[in-house]
């Protein structure tokens, strides 16, 4: 035998032995789980309600004329009193963040993603339902977490979807599990016998499934038949070791990592620990073969109990399962049987006799005879003998025999133990109680909710088991971009993308800008703040930080969103001024039209993330405003530099042609001088003078240079009134050189 036909006749071995396994330990549960259906559906017709030798003997069957039978069936509507309550809930998932890394906002996208599947899977309707109705009529219900493409569209991406399990008696599970919620099993199977030509359709290419392919297995075994083939859908988890290493960017797992990182580490001795997580695979298992297998995303069985009132033994077998009909059973059967004896005292009594003289209706007899059965408007009589002329008394009716007290007495006992092993008595199921206030009914209402909470509080569980099975299979699913829809309390829908590149649990993307500029959100607003920004999308990474999940069974939304609205209206009435603080509030809580139109007109302008929009719109204007500015600033700098330059260079000009001018007349009177220093005197002070007093201009168009008096002996000093680059000095008469 190949290793592949040893591995396949292993599996079935396996199943097949927890297959006994299972249906030993459950066996009492489940013949009195058959039981408790038939007395909740009993009716007229198949008398459920009533012991089989006790409705045999007043049938008839054995001699004797047939006596009443009656089933009035007030168990079902103490069952469908849990069950619709539960209906009315909203029954969901709350997901918390819990550190390392995860953010609130990216806790609410996931808790929105959940209720979307929810909402997908009509999960409220099928799978919760089918699964109370289990729970409340036979102590145990299921339903099912499955992955499957996304339907509708040409694509690969794969969803989550939750299935209900109609008989809960099909499934089998694993003994061994001791949590309250079934959390820690690791095996469980849904076994349905199937009719060939059904088995025929769905599973094409195993029509020639025979009764022991494999040699090993058990011969004797009814898994398949000439007409029927028993499948099962078995989830098997298994244990995954592993290790733990403390790397610089933070723990990472050994299976994550290239064998010579793992070296490397190893080398560096980082610190390391081993941890073990689990996988869940799945097998599909017909008669004696293995139909399919593979891995699945789950680390948890998706196959999730509803639990009612379970009951084990001391060495943990024979587990008994009880939900509210198993404590109906006595009181319903004294019920119906007190009712059918009391109608039968009635139906034995004879109407009530005429009584009446034989001369008082001679003549009349046959309508004195039809008086019981007939409505004649009246009944002669002969009121005088005609022999003797003496009156005749009138006739007279015999009052009837009343019922029998004691049966109706019996039938209000039996009511009211029904009554009192419910919790639920005749003001829970609708009848008019003494209670005036809307407090006091919600009191007398919550007596019976507190009596049947552990119904309500193993519905929880098997949320949180749920949301512990998804938020841990999610980034398995979802490990790749993509955008998903996720479902407000309120039922809007928002869609979410899902980025496991991010190196953020969460964050806001908003659309481009009018010139194709990707936008990015004020860094001082809140994630709330920017998601109500128009436009903004919601990105998360599942794949960062922790998550834990509680239960949320309740009143359903619209109740709550009513009970806000009535509380928010007697707050205003109480403290009117209170409306401009909170009446948008007010209305966004009322369920009536155009009530959102108002909420949105009354809520104040700092709420509105237009606001901070804008806000940030101003400041980019104003920084674009400052450097523009300081680019004007700049270039008139810069000009000013250049006219400056252009001013040096025209008096630069200037100078030089007084300086030349100058040189030319310093070397004339130096020839003057050298042959009459005298005549060069005199000569040089007439000539200054005579061009200051007449304000003759210079050679160069400008003012001739004043006259100052030096020293005694020394030449008189000429400076420009207004001499461009500085101070001009005339040139030693003797040397040449002008003067400093």
């Amino acid at each position: 035998m190949s290793d592949g036909a040893t591995d396949t006749a292993d599996i079935i071995s396996e199943v097949q032995k927890r297959y006994e396994e299972a249906s030993g330990h459950t066996s009492q549960w489940r013949a009195r789980a058959r039981d408790d259906l038939r007395f909740f559906h009993a009716d007229a017709y198949n008398h459920a309600q009533w012991d089989d030798a006790v409705y045999q003997a007043r049938a008839g069957t054995f001699g004797g004329s047939p006596r009443p039978c009656l089933t009035i069936n007030k168990t079902a509507q103490h069952v469908f009193q849990v069950e619709n309550e539960a209906r009315q809930s909203q029954m969901g998932v709350k997901v918390n963040a819990t550190g390392f890394g995860s953010m609130a906002e990216a806790a609410d996208a996931i808790e929105g993603i959940i209720r979307h599947i929810e909402y997908q899977s009509n999960a409220q309707q099928n799978a919760y339902a089918c699964a109370i109705q289990g729970q409340v009529r036979t102590g145990l219900g299921w339903f099912h977490v499955v992955t499957d493409y996304v339907p509708g569209v040409d694509t690969f991406d794969q969803d989550f979807f939750i299935k209900s399990v109609p008989n809960g008696l099909s499934v089998y599970f694993d003994p061994a599990a001791r949590e309250p919620d079934h959390s820690d099993q690791n095996w469980a199977m849904i076994v349905e016998e199937m009719d060939r030509g059904e088995f025929d359709k769905l599973y094409p290419g195993h029509e020639d499934v025979s009764r022991d392919p494999i040699s090993g297995l058990q011969s004797d075994s009814d898994w398949v038949s000439d007409n029927t083939v028993r499948v099962a859908t078995y989830y098997r988890r298994s244990e995954k070791k592993d290790t733990l290493w403390a790397t610089p960017t933070g723990p990472m797992r050994q299976s994550e990592m290239p064998p010579e990182m793992v070296e490397v580490f190893r080398t560096m001795k980082a610190s390391s620990r081993p941890i073990t997580s689990h996988m869940v695979d799945k097998y599909v298992i017909a008669g004696n073969t293995v139909v399919a297998q593979g891995e699945t995303v789950f680390s948890l069985i998706p196959l999730i109990p509803v639990v009612g009132i379970e009951t084990r033994a001391m060495d943990g077998n024979n587990a008994d399962y009880a939900g509210l009909v198993r404590a109906l059973i006595d009181p319903q059967r004294m019920f119906n049987y007190t009712a059918s004896a009391f109608v039968e005292s009635v139906a034995l009594q004879t109407k009530a006799p005429w009584l009446a003289a034989s001369e008082a209706i001679e003549g009349y007899e046959d309508q004195w005879a039809a008086a019981n059965t007939s409505n004649a408007a009246y009944l002669p009589y002969n009121a005088i003998d005609h022999d003797t002329s003496a009156p005749i008394a009138a006739p007279t009716r015999i009052d009837p025999a009343s019922g029998s007290t004691g049966h109706f007495q019996g039938m209000q006992s039996a009511d009211q133990w029904m009554q009192m092993v419910t919790g639920q008595y005749q003001a829970e199921m609708g009848a008019p109680g003494n209670e005036k206030s809307g407090i006091a009914i919600q009191q007398r209402q919550r007596q019976s909710d507190t009596a049947n909470y552990h119904y309500t509080d193993n519905q929880g569980m098997a949320l949180r088991y749920l949301g512990r099975l998804l938020i841990d299979a999610i980034p398995r699913v979802y490990d790749t971009q993509r955008a998903v829809q996720s479902l407000g309390m309120d039922g809007s829908q928002t869609g979410v993308v899902i980025d496991p590149s991010m190196q953020t649990s969460a964050q806001v993307a908003l659309p481009p800008g009018p010139e194709g500029q990707q936008q990015e959100p004020p860094q001082d607003m809140s994630l709330e703040k920017q998601r109500q920004i128009e436009g903004a999308i919601l990105a998360i990474n599942p794949t960062i930080g922790r998550y834990d999940v509680e239960a949320d069974v309740g009143p359903a939304f619209a109740t709550r969103r009513q009970e806000a609205f009535n509380a928010l209206t007697q707050i205003i009435q109480a403290a009117p001024a209170l409306m401009g603080q909170i009446g948008d509030l007010v209305f966004q809580s009322a369920d009536f039209p155009l009530a959102d139109e108002i909420a949105d007109r009354l809520k104040p302008a700092s709420d509105d993330p237009r606001l901070g929009q804008a806000q940030q719109t101003i400041q980019q204007l104003q920084a674009q405003l400052q450097q523009v500015t300081q680019q004007l600033k700049d270039k008139q700098a810069d000009l000013s530099l250049k006219a400056q330059g252009q001013q040096h260079d025209a008096a630069a000009d200037l100078l030089k042609e007084e300086t030349d001018r100058y040189k030319a007349e310093t070397d004339r009177m130096a020839a003057i001088g050298s042959t009459d220093p005298e005549a060069l005197r005199v000569l040089v002070h007439q000539l200054v003078q005579d061009a200051l007093s007449n304000g003759a201009p210079s050679p160069s168009g400008g003012a001739m240079p004043a006259m100052q008096d030096g020293p005694p002996g020394s030449l008189p000093r000429l400076t420009s009134s207004n001499p461009p680059g500085g101070e001009i000095h005339a040139p030693n008469p003797v040397t040449g050189a002008v003067e400093a």
